[in-house]
């Protein structure tokens, strides 16, 4: 959930205990390698198990309860970052007493944006995806957290990518739940009917107002969509652009972004200073939800001795590079954002704007 991640500064955070979210840098530098190091493997023939197809009608299906989010002007005082920003995303699968910090990566994502231009990126990894992972050799990519921490899967990501990470996120299951619910829900389109017993889902397509199990649910399921953990990666995706889609609802000034921090504080143990991250939830306000594109890393389902594993090819690799510019998927399609008034910056990767305009925002 790394839109609200940015969010989880603004009031400050002097206690910590077993996080239900955890905020950090990695240990290592965040800049990428000289080169990509995408491990390339000659896939087998198939491309992976063919679409699910949609689930039949069954008796108790939740309806369409939702709808989409309008937006509110936006006025900060506080400095924006000016570089390029690469967070890495990921979902542990921790069970109740198991350290999110040393489990596998259920999920695992990078945002890539550009603040410049107020556009972005959602990078989903298959979590069998086949990559190097440092110091361990060849693995599925979930593995780098049970192995390492986020530190390690942060360098598996640069080193499979080329692609710098500047900060982590880690959330597990009982915090995504929790946020969610203390936040009020939040509102999704779900494209197709979803009836799963494993995760939970029983919905049928349209906007749905999802608490927070029904939001877990629904980034957990991989057998009611049509490409298994292909969607579900991507499904995890929609949720995070839906939180940010939440925050330009409901978030119209600083002490919006501090009301908000208020509720996700009580969940996040927080390994950066607090005045970074403030920064960021003012950005992260800033961003359209129409300008940030969600992909999933593409790749081929084969097996690694006795493993089913994905593997990643020259299309992946073709991805990061495109990255590497402007962290933006193909061409760019909007100039520099302009602002209102400046400020005295505290920081050489802040940017002096207090108002940004975007299309969408009034500015009285």
């Amino acid at each position: 959930m790394v839109v609200v991640a940015g969010l989880m500064a603004a009031a400050g955070c002097g206690w910590r205990r077993q996080a239900d979210v955890v905020i950090g840098k990695p240990a290592a530098p965040a800049t990428a390698p000289a080169a990509q190091a995408v491990l390339v493997t000659v896939p087998p023939p198939d491309l992976g198990k063919p679409p699910t197809p949609e689930p039949r009608d069954a008796p108790g299906l939740k309806g369409a309860n939702g709808r989409p989010y309008g937006t509110i002007a936006f006025r900060s005082d506080v400095p924006v970052p000016s570089d390029l920003l690469f967070v890495l995303v990921a979902g542990s699968d921790a069970r109740p007493r198991e350290d999110i910090r040393r489990t596998r990566a259920d999920s695992i994502h990078l945002l890539a944006v550009n603040p410049r231009t107020l556009e972005g990126t959602i990078v989903g990894f298959p979590r069998d995806a086949w990559v190097e992972i440092p110091g361990r050799g060849a693995a599925k990519i979930n593995m780098a957290l049970a192995y390492g921490g986020p530190d390690l899967l942060a360098a598996t990501v640069r080193h499979l990518t080329g692609l710098p990470v500047h900060y982590y996120v880690l959330t597990g299951f009982t915090g995504l739940v929790s946020m969610v619910d203390e936040l009020g829900g939040v509102d999704v389109l779900v494209e197709r009917r979803m009836n799963d017993r494993n995760s939970g889902t029983r919905f049928q397509p349209g906007w749905h107002h999802f608490n927070g199990n029904e939001a877990l649910a629904f980034t957990r399921d991989r057998t009611s969509v049509p490409h298994g953990d292909f969607s579900r990666s991507e499904n995890q995706g929609k949720l995070i652009l839906a939180a940010l889609d939440k925050m330009r609802a409901e978030v119209g000034d600083d002490e919006g972004l501090r009301r908000w921090a208020g509720v996700l504080l009580r969940h996040v143990d927080l390994d950066v200073p607090t005045s970074e991250l403030l920064s960021f939830a003012a950005l992260g306000r800033r961003l359209e939800p129409g300008f940030v594109r969600n992909i999933v890393v593409p790749g081929r389902v084969g097996n690694a001795g006795s493993q089913s594993v994905v593997y990643l090819g020259e299309e992946a690799a073709r991805i990061f590079l495109d990255l590497r510019p402007d962290a933006v998927l193909g061409s760019s399609s909007r100039p520099e954002q302009t602002t209102t008034t400046a400020s005295t910056t505290t920081s050489s990767t802040t940017s002096s704007t207090t108002t940004t305009t975007a299309p969408g925002d009034v500015i009285p």
